[in-house]
């Protein structure tokens, strides 16, 4: 009985937080739409954001989230995050759902008796979408690398045709898949409104941190400001991409024995684990309910997930 009033407990308290935290976002849309507003023409001249975004009073019932937004700057890291995984959510919305995934591992670590499952779920709650991001910040910079060799061809073609560097750039926005032609369309969509051509291609670097486009700017901003073959120096570059991906694909060739090491060394034990406990379900009972157990465990999974990232620092060679 006292369990199944615990879990109703647990329930409520996370259902009530949901809806507490949706009526929240819904009541900072007017807010967060003027701020989008205020941004976007205050990103013409970087000395004017500060004041802009004064000119929106905090709203009382998001003080926390904006007393944690600023500390050690913060929003401006996640809002970085954000834009480099390309989701349109908004950091105080990110770190109102962080708040919400903490409160809900808090409760549920208050009806477990193991320390360590406390401290996992109290701690990597809040993480989950932070790693969320990661990963999508990951696949979306794969697919642009992946598909920039191919835009700069493009622009190649355009400018080789009579069009001016900001109409190419308007071309590969309408034209190249995403995330290649939303960067480039944003690119072109500041410039068009006023921002000048250098701070819109530093804007695209910051939203994408990739070598290969900071190669390309670099590459550009000095030929407008020395001269030059523009469409020799593109060429040049795609040629440069294209060589470094035959490069990495070697790497991968001659690193494969070490990548399948490092999966194998990590798995085994938990396929040990997993053999042992179907054979004789009793044998491992003490690592998880004795605290002796309990510490070597976690001794365990910590030396494995040290040897793992180890091994792969050793075999990964940094080519972004």
């Amino acid at each position: 009985m006292t369990g199944l009033l615990i879990a109703v407990f647990l329930s409520v308290s996370v259902l009530a937080g949901a809806i507490a935290w949706i009526v929240l976002a819904r009541s900072n849309v007017a807010n967060r739409r003027l701020l989008k507003r205020i941004n976007a023409l205050s990103e013409r001249d970087g000395r004017q954001a500060k004041a802009a975004v004064k000119l929106v009073r905090d709203d009382p019932k998001d003080i926390l989230v904006n007393k944690i937004a600023r500390t050690g700057g913060l929003q401006r890291k996640l809002e970085k995050l954000l834009n480099q995984a390309g989701s349109p959510m908004k950091a105080d919305a990110l770190i109102r759902q962080m708040l919400l995934l903490a409160a809900g591992g808090v409760l549920v670590s208050l009806v477990m008796q193991n320390a360590l499952l406390k401290v996992i779920l109290v701690a990597g709650m809040p993480a989950i979408p932070i790693l969320q991001l990661q990963m999508k910040k990951v696949q979306r910079l794969r697919a642009f690398i992946r598909e920039f060799p191919d835009a700069l061809d493009m622009m190649t073609s355009a400018i080789r045709a009579g069009h001016a560097l900001n109409q190419a750039v308007q071309l590969v926005g309408n034209e190249a898949p995403d995330p290649v032609g939303v960067e480039f369309k944003k690119t072109f969509e500041q410039y068009n409104l006023g921002l000048n051509l250098k701070d819109s291609l530093l804007n695209l670097t910051e939203r994408v941190d990739s070598l290969d486009l900071k190669l390309f700017v670099t590459a550009v901003l000095l030929q407008r400001e020395t001269g030059g073959n523009l469409n020799e120096m593109l060429e040049n570059i795609s040629y440069t991409i294209r060589e470094r991906f035959k490069l990495i694909g070697q790497i991968r060739t001659y690193t494969a024995q070490g990548r399948m090491s490092a999966w194998i060394l990590g798995l085994l034990p938990v396929i040990f684990v997993v053999i042992v406990s179907l054979l004789n379900p009793g044998y491992l009972k003490p690592l998880f309910t004795d605290p002796l157990g309990n510490m070597l465990l976690g001794m365990a999974v910590v030396s494995q997930i040290t040897g793992f990232i180890w091994i792969q620092k050793i075999i990964k060679i940094r080519y972004q």
